[in-house]
Parts: structure tokens; C-alpha cells; sequence
């Protein structure tokens, strides 16, 4: 249980600080990446938020591969051994905020751990 609030609490740390606050962003920010990989004429609205939700989504990524041999069983993610790149990553996370939309004042780095643990749960 140590192990699993010192992985929360390090990748809150990720997630901190003005750049990028809760939800609501991270979703405009990786929504425009989802809508430029499905078409590729689209403008870019926000280069930086492309940067954004790139960061976060592999920030948060990298750091729960580190620590998830120390989780408990039950907090395990279970990504495939091949991984999964940054577009794949930025759709599990836009389809996980538009489903659950109560939650998008919630810290961006909370919700990019809770997407990840709803797409790879260890069976």
C-alpha cells in the first residue's frame, strides 16, 4: 500500500504546478492531437498543448512502468510488452475524459494514472 501512494504522490509531482491544472485542459490538449492523427489537414490549434499532453501522458507513462513491480497486485498496470505509443495513449486518455466527465477538475496526472489503469488492468 506504501508502494501504491508513493507512486499517486510521485506522479502528482509530474502533474503540478501551472502548466497544466486538471482535466479540462488535459482533454482540449489531447483532443487536438486525436483530431489531427484522424486528419492529418487539420490545423494545429495549440502546438504547445500538443507538447502538453505528450509530457503528461508520457511522464506519468514512464514513471508507473518504475515503480509498478513495488505496487500490490490489485494496483498493477499491465501494459502490453511492446508498449504503446504516445497517439494510442493520447486516445485512451480523450475516450476515458469524455466518459467521465464529473471528473475533469480532477488533477490531469490523477486522471492519466485512471485511464491507464482502465485500459490495462492485469487480468
Amino acid at each position: 500500500m506504501k508502494a501504491w501512494i508513493g507512486a499517486v504522490a510521485l506522479v502528482g509531482m509530474l502533474g503540478s504546478g501551472a502548466a497544466m491544472a486538471d482535466g479540462n485542459e488535459l482533454l482540449e490538449y489531447c483532443q487536438n492531437v486525436v483530431n489531427h492523427m484522424d486528419d492529418r489537414s487539420s490545423s494545429i490549434k495549440n502546438p504547445m498543448g500538443i507538447g502538453q499532453c505528450f509530457g503528461m501522458l508520457e511522464g506519468v507513462r514512464d514513471t508507473l512502468m518504475v515503480v509498478n513491480e513495488a505496487l500490490p497486485a490489485q494496483a498493477k498496470f499491465c501494459f502490453p510488452k511492446e508498449g504503446i505509443d504516445n497517439g494510442q495513449a493520447a486516445r485512451i486518455i480523450t475516450k476515458y475524459l469524455r466518459e467521465h466527465p464529473a471528473d475533469l477538475h480532477q488533477p490531469a496526472s490523477f486522471l492519466t494514472i485512471s485511464a491507464y489503469k482502465a485500459a490495462y488492468p492485469c487480468k
